[in-house]
């Protein structure tokens, strides 16, 4: 089964793909809903700053009436007005939120410090298209967010893995006004987003397993530089620690990358590392 879902992987990606990108054609880029918060961003304080403590915990976004495809919202108790970063995290292909979350372990080391919230793709995988179910649902999603908790404008980012990772990067690429970071784990622009609908700036860690074959180690290279081009950073990096290297980028931004020996999954390090660069200034 694991090998039938390697090879279904990289077509249900490239489902919705912009097309070759070579330069005789237009870039088909994503078109965020007019008025929407992807498009224009939050401005602090938010509505949910100033209305009375929404329920914390881990609740269903089914339940809550968020979304008919369901995913998890996780929210800890905190002070009332304390505005929170905000992290959402993106599946595999055909996987869930559920999964992603006890796969990325990203709420031990946050420790209480964040909203993380982990929706199901629309139609199984993230769409990619110039009117993506999934980028509109997104927009809904994180103006639910801000009208019924207090969470911090400037401290949003955007995590995922495999086609959730191809997400991530879709979004980072054309819609980055609400972002603070992505993290991109076995992640890819190749033949699935063009780099040409990329608008501004933001900053990036990439892991990569050495020997994925669902994502070769060249895509996921090549999706590092692309983010060290836009951030027009330095190519020569210097260690972070024992996982991860960094490069010289303007401030305040950064790009790290985090090479692993491993296959197409999230290594155990990851949630650690992406709670670390997400959390920085």
């Amino acid at each position: 089964m694991r090998h039938l879902w390697l090879l279904l992987l990289p077509l249900v990606a490239c489902s919705t793909t912009t097309g070759t990108f070579d330069a005789g054609h237009e870039p088909l880029c994503y078109a965020p809903l007019d008025g929407g918060v992807l498009q224009s961003g939050l401005v602090a304080p938010v509505p949910g700053c100033s209305r009375p403590q929404a329920p914390t915990g881990v609740i269903d976004l089914a339940d809550a009436g968020w979304s008919k495809q369901g995913g998890v919202l996780v929210v800890p108790p905190s002070a009332p007005g304390t505005p929170l970063p905000v992290v959402f995290g993106f599946h595999g292909a055909f996987s869930s939120g559920e999964t992603v979350r006890a796969r990325f372990k990203l709420e031990g080391p946050a420790d209480g410090g964040a909203i993380f919230i982990y929706p199901n793709a629309v139609q199984g995988t993230w769409d990619i298209g110039p009117t993506s179910f999934d980028g509109r649902r997104l927009d809904t999603l994180l103006s639910l967010l801000a009208q019924n908790y207090c969470i911090d404008p400037a401290r949003i980012s955007i995590a995922g893995f495999s086609a959730g990772a191809v997400f991530t990067l879709f979004l980072g690429c054309n819609v980055p006004t609400p972002f603070h970071a992505m993290a991109v784990v076995a992640g890819t622009n190749d033949t699935r987003n063009d780099t040409r609908c990329c608008k501004g700036t933001l900053s990036a860690i990439h892991i990569q397993g050495t020997v994925d074959e669902a994502i070769p180690l060249v895509e996921g290279q090549n999706a590092r530089d692309d983010s060290l081009f836009r951030d027009a950073c330095q190519h020569t990096p210097t260690p972070v620690d024992s996982h991860c290297v960094g490069y010289s980028c303007p401030a305040p931004l950064a790009v790290n990358y985090c090479e692993w020996p491993g296959d197409h999954d999230i290594p155990d390090f990851a949630g650690a590392e992406i709670w670390r660069f997400l959390s920085a200034p």
